[in-house]
């Protein structure tokens, strides 16, 4: 059994090392680590040579893509595996991390795409607990990814099944804004979604997080409609079904295909607007999950 670790770095000098460290420490067999640097200007490029002397990881350099590309990057560039796992560097990971994420993707067969996520212990820059859990789960299926996503990108291991899909995505071509959103959009469309309400990692908070821990509520869904209304999220649903329409409308189940129509299109016809509202509010359970399917339609998805 192989499983890939997949890193992607940047300036991640003052924590990187006690991450790799967890990831050596995993007690997992057949685990290997491909990092790629997305231009880093600290020492983290020298971090990573000397761990890579010491036969513990392969690394190398690219041109600044942002987060979610690189990581895109890292998908096409590494090798075949089992299973691969994305993974943050300014985190801490339990020592069973990789393997209750395999225990679990193994209850599906192989031909199967799956995907593993899971909760998170929220810490402070210290490795202080800051509360022992971060995600209010909402059913792991197609209609609720299409909304928002489950869990952070950190804790995702996926089969090699879901790994060919996800390489059909071209980020040159349409963009990308959230890798672990889209993955976990593509394998909720195709296969299965599995979370793991036990955490197994440190979240660590800081003041360079790319993105950073948010407990789900209604509440706090209300408090951002000002950002959902004029900020960067505007319009992202909506951009995200066009680009897996494109990409996978083809292919799709019948079903999720005519949401995933609903959803890129839904503004051109006011019929459309109504079907979707309908169709969403009667496959999604939860209030939560309820006040963001409403908040994105108010705001055009």
């Amino acid at each position: 059994m192989k499983l890939i670790v997949l890193l992607s770095t940047y300036n991640g000098v003052n924590y990187i090392r006690q991450q790799l460290d967890s990831l050596l420490e995993q007690s997992l067999p057949g685990v290997e680590i491909q990092v790629r640097d997305d231009g880093s200007t600290d020492g983290t490029c020298d971090i990573l040579e000397e761990y890579a002397k010491r036969g513990a990881l392969r690394w190398y350099a690219g041109r600044n893509l942002g987060p979610a590309c690189s990581f895109w990057q890292l998908l096409q560039d590494c090798g075949e595996a089992e299973y691969y796992a994305f993974c943050d560097q300014d985190d801490v990971w339990d020592g069973d991390k990789l393997e209750a994420a395999v225990a679990a993707l193994t209850s599906f067969d192989a031909d199967t795409p799956v995907l593993y996520c899971g909760d998170v212990r929220v810490t402070d820059e210290s490795l202080n607990v800051l509360y022992d859990h971060m995600v209010n789960p909402c059913p792991a299926d197609y209609p609720h990814a299409l909304l928002r996503n489950l869990a952070p990108g950190c804790t995702f291991v996926f089969n090699h099944q879901a790994r060919e899909l996800l390489r059909l995505y071209d980020t040159e071509k349409l963009g990308l804004d959230l890798h672990d959103w889209t993955a976990y959009q593509v394998v909720a469309c195709f296969g299965h979604v599995i979370f793991d309400t036990v955490p197994h990692m440190c979240y660590r908070q800081h003041e360079t997080n790319v993105n950073g821990a948010h407990r789900r509520s209604a509440i706090s869904l209300l408090r951002k409609v000002p950002v959902f209304w004029n900020g960067p999220m505007r319009n992202s649903r909506r951009r995200q079904a066009l680009r897996l329409e494109q990409t996978y409308g083809e292919i799709m189940p019948a079903g999720n295909r005519e949401l995933t129509e609903l959803i890129a299109h839904y503004d051109e016809d006011a019929s459309k607007w109504r079907k979707l509202l309908y169709i969403l509010w009667n496959t999604i359970d939860g209030a939560d999950a309820r006040m963001a399917c409403l908040l994105a339609l108010c705001n055009r998805l």
